[in-house]
């Protein structure tokens, strides 16, 4: 019995395909979240989760995850305060793409510039993901910064591909077909919020991902997996993002230098966003 609900469970989740509906939901969602992190990004706007010294995670909305047809949407917001920091220590770490596997060691495997630098760029990842069981997922993001005012800025990712690995790191290794396998995570688009105050830099960080549903059969093993995956990656995410800010602005002050060498540039409030360009 055992041994025929593992091959019920493996032939269920291994055989999804994401569905267009589920897709178009997903567009929609994100659409309204952009002009909610624009509303963000003004002057006067307050703090959803206040400025935590350890990380906070709390839901969007009261209804997380949010079912939409053939899947469902997950909206997590974290924030965490890092003392004696700069919006550009974040920035420096948060660009830092080839150090994200040790920067974020544990969950991201491979991270390299794909195009692009500087506001504009397109990354890749190789992510692992350990819930009852562990899943490779080979990653590509659409990445924009954006300096709304002096001491304040966003960068908004959208995922353009996620394709999940077999066998990684084997030499039998295959990366399936973009939006097939297990359904663990479909699309993850975040933004981060970044603002000085009170003597540091108050880091948000909201995360919209889109997975799969829950076979109603197999719900009692699989809800608790698809739902907590989610705030949990975002809670690591954070915890690892602030102890590499606040070392950056360790170094930055050692070195005497009250602020960097060389500053972002400031550009309009209010970033539009329709569906990612090529680079």
């Amino acid at each position: 019995m055992r041994w025929l609900l593992l091959c019920l469970l493996q032939f269920q989740l291994d055989s999804a395909t994401l569905h267009p509906a589920s897709l178009e939901a997903f567009t929609k969602y994100m659409a309204r979240a952009d002009s909610e992190m624009q509303e963000r990004a003004r002057p006067g706007a307050a703090p959803r989760l206040g400025a935590p010294l350890e990380p906070a995670i709390a839901s969007w909305l009261p209804e997380n995850p949010r079912e939409v047809p053939h899947a469902l949407i997950h909206d997590w917001l974290g924030a965490v305060f890092v003392p004696g920091a700069r919006v550009e220590d974040g920035i420096a770490i948060l660009r830092d793409v080839p150090r994200y596997p040790e920067i974020y060691s544990g969950d991201i495997l491979e991270a390299r510039l794909v195009s692009g630098g500087g506001d504009r760029r397109r990354v890749l990842f190789r992510v692992i993901k350990k819930k009852v069981i562990t899943v490779v997922l080979e990653t590509e993001y659409d990445v924009e910064d954006h300096f709304p005012a002096p001491g304040r800025a966003q960068m908004w990712s959208r995922s353009i591909r996620v394709a999940e690995v077999e066998d990684a790191g084997k030499p039998t290794e295959k990366v399936k077909p973009p939006d097939t396998g297990w359904g663990f995570l479909w699309r993850l688009n975040s933004y981060w919020h970044l603002e000085e105050r009170d003597g540091g830099l108050l880091m948000e960080c909201r995360a919209i991902s889109l997975t799969r549903d829950v076979p109603a059969a197999l719900g009692w093993i699989i809800k608790p997996m698809v739902t907590s995956l989610p705030r949990e990656a975002l809670s690591g995410t954070l915890v690892k993002t602030k102890t590499a800010v606040e070392r950056q602005a360790a170094a930055r002050r050692a070195a005497g230098r009250l602020h960097p060498a060389v500053p972002p540039r400031a550009a309009p409030a209010g970033p539009s966003r329709a569906a990612p360009r090529p680079l």
